[in-house]
């Protein structure tokens, strides 16, 4: 193949997976929203919410797993960014999301006094499972043009 037509393929692919210029700020601000969330997970239980069962303590583990992981991630990428690194630690995240989706729906620690409502939370966790599978899909392409074009999508 011609190297202009190389080019084109390249840039085809790079305009496509593009990732958003990422800004320090934006990673501090991830880890901040994400203490905050960890800390409403570990003790939702405490505060007495008609609608959250006992049975929340069961997916807790998993979901701690995803918050600290999260954490982890944006700390990392805070000293470290490359595309291929954010490519897989996304991979990753986003497999523990769909861990995390699928445990809410296997264990459903809700109970609400109408049933339209369980049938809606039902829905958004098999809607959520749907888009973590496709955004694994998604991050692994992305992983593999990253390799395949040799570049590092630097984007800070």
């Amino acid at each position: 193949m011609p190297e202009s037509a190389d080019r084109n393929v390249e840039n085809f692919f790079k305009n496509i997976f593009k990732d958003k210029k990422e800004k320090k700020a934006d990673f501090v601000v991830a880890i901040v929203v994400n203490i905050i969330i960890w800390y409403i997970a570990n003790n939702i239980l405490n505060w007495n919410i008609s609608f959250i069962t006992p049975e929340f303590s069961q997916v807790l583990g998993i979901l701690n797993v995803l918050i600290l992981s999260t954490i982890g991630a944006n700390i990392i990428f805070l000293a470290y960014y490359r595309g291929w690194l954010h490519n897989l630690l996304k991979i990753i995240l986003n497999v523990l999301g769909l861990l995390v989706a699928s445990a809410f729906y296997q264990v459903f620690p809700f109970s609400f006094s109408q049933e339209i409502y369980t049938w809606g939370v039902l829905l958004a966790l098999i809607l959520a499972m749907v888009v973590y599978i496709l955004m694994i899909f998604i991050e692994i392409i992305k992983f593999i043009l990253n390799q395949v074009f040799k570049r590092d999508y630097q984007c800070i």
